[in-house]
């Protein structure tokens, strides 16, 4: 499944740092992927709940203010229970934050270390939506 030949498929994009959002948001668009992107998860999970079935990768960061990275992940699992849903999580603190037994249990799919590289970004997502 290639993400961009659908325009309604897209990735969630979920990140309190504006910054990282802009870049992100603005690199994945320009390499054909629909982006909808949030710097607020409770905004996030809202829109989340009424397109859920449009949804293919959600990336989020790890540390947020209002909810973390694996809260919203859980809520996003509570509602894709069959896990179609491909997710990735970002943290500059993966070694000591994520243990790999909870991100095991949620299925995350792939933890990011930041620095996070725009081309591995990429990469990883590819490795996601593309079937093996």
């Amino acid at each position: 499944m290639e993400l961009s030949n659908n325009t309604d498929n897209y990735i969630l994009l979920v990140d309190d740092e504006k910054d990282v959002l802009d870049l992100f948001s603005e690199y994945l668009t320009s390499n054909g992927y629909n982006i909808i992107s949030f710097d607020n998860p409770v905004k996030a999970l809202e829109y989340f709940y009424k397109n859920l079935d449009n949804c293919s990768v959600v990336i989020t960061d790890y540390r947020m203010p209002q909810m973390s990275g694996l809260d919203f992940l859980k809520k996003i699992r509570e509602k894709d229970t069959d896990h179609k849903i491909k997710t990735i999580i970002v943290s500059a603190y993966t070694k000591t934050d994520i243990p790999y037994e909870i991100s095991y249990i949620m299925k995350i799919d792939k933890i990011l270390e930041k620095p996070v590289f725009l081309d591995e970004l990429k990469t990883e997502i590819q490795k996601l939506i593309v079937p093996h």
